[in-house]
């Protein structure tokens, strides 16, 4: 059995950095049904099943240290056992974390165009994750002595920890490709559209952090529970990208339909500050049309909440045709 400060010690910093992340998606959670209640009824109960889902799990770890540093303070034997909340963590994290690349899965398979070789590849790969993950919660459940886990789940463990990392990263190269793309000579647009790409890279590489950080602190000391610190706060990394995500829409919508500043050049006629009721201007909601680009412009509705209700960026000024390169948007 490791030493107690790399043992439970070291789960104990876990778990409260674990709680840290909570209430930084306790606020995140807040501030999107504040700011989004427009927003598909789809969306708001998966943020809502994604915050009950890290609670839950929130809890469950948090009972694993209570039994291990109240319960059974200097009972040296109970440290060797694993709980069943510690072994079962493993299953409500590995459903958070596929739950939140599935739902970035759907933003590549908008912006591919629906290409269904790469989006059912970045899956494949998803879902060998998740079965790894559930794998692993099963064989820590049988096994039960703390010490056996690290050493006799070795190959699945780099396993979950490597292409947890690697899909997150494949994920985010991806979107970044397709967004890249996607960029024209309008200033503004390139501008939004180089925000979106920040904002992918920055929760793909949270991920990928968090899942190689576990995936080196496994091989580099497996006698310890550094490892495991690092793993329970992973599932927070994931549903944060994913608010942090749905949260940036709102800016984003407010930069791309700000008043022209003094130009006419930034998507041509549609941002003119000259605007009249029924005549030409600018606006958040429209649909897709144009037989080039169809992809990428969906994903951009759905980044920027193009294609939910218009909430309160909808307004009465007719219809715009506005293009973004080769993809042409029909507003109306």
């Amino acid at each position: 059995m490791a030493p107690l400060d790399g043992s439970n010690g070291a789960l104990l910093i876990g778990v409260l950095v674990s709680t840290f992340f909570q209430g930084v998606l306790s606020l995140q959670t807040y501030i999107y049904y504040e700011n989004y209640p427009e927003d598909p009824f789809f969306l708001k109960a998966l943020v809502a099943f994604l915050w009950v889902l890290d609670f839950a799990h929130l809890i469950m770890i948090g009972q694993a240290m209570y039994y291990y540093l109240v319960t059974n303070f200097g009972n040296a034997a109970a440290l060797a056992v694993t709980t069943i909340t510690l072994d079962l963590h493993l299953v409500f994290l590995a459903i958070t974390t596929f739950t939140c690349q599935a739902y970035f899965l759907r933003r590549v398979w908008r912006f591919s165009n629906r290409n269904k070789l790469l989006t059912g590849l970045l899956t494949a790969g998803c879902t060998s994750t998740l079965v790894l993950d559930l794998l692993l919660a099963g064989q820590t459940l049988a096994a039960r002595n703390s010490s056996d886990v690290p050493t006799n789940l070795r190959i699945e463990s780099i396993a979950v920890f490597s292409t947890g990392g690697a899909n997150d990263l494949a994920i985010a190269f991806v979107l970044c490709w397709y967004l890249r793309r996607s960029k024209s000579e309008f200033e503004r647009t390139n501008f939004v559209l180089t925000q979106l790409i920040q904002y992918t890279v920055s929760t793909g590489l949270l991920t990928s952090i968090f899942a190689l950080g576990t995936l080196a602190a496994y091989i580099g000391s497996r006698e310890t529970f550094i490892w495991l610190a690092i793993y329970v706060s992973l599932g927070r990394m994931y549903t944060n990208a994913l608010l942090a995500t749905l949260n940036s829409r709102r800016r984003l919508r407010r930069l791309l339909n700000a008043p022209a500043m003094g130009t006419t050049e930034i998507f041509g006629d549609a941002l003119k500050p000259e605007v009249e009721s029924g005549g030409t201007g600018t606006t958040a909601a429209g649909s897709v049309t144009g037989s080039t680009g169809t992809g990428a412009a969906s994903a951009m509705e759905m980044d920027l909440g193009l294609d939910g209700p218009r909430g309160d960026l909808a307004d009465s000024r007719g219809s715009v045709t506005r293009t973004i390169g080769s993809l042409t948007y029909q507003v109306s």
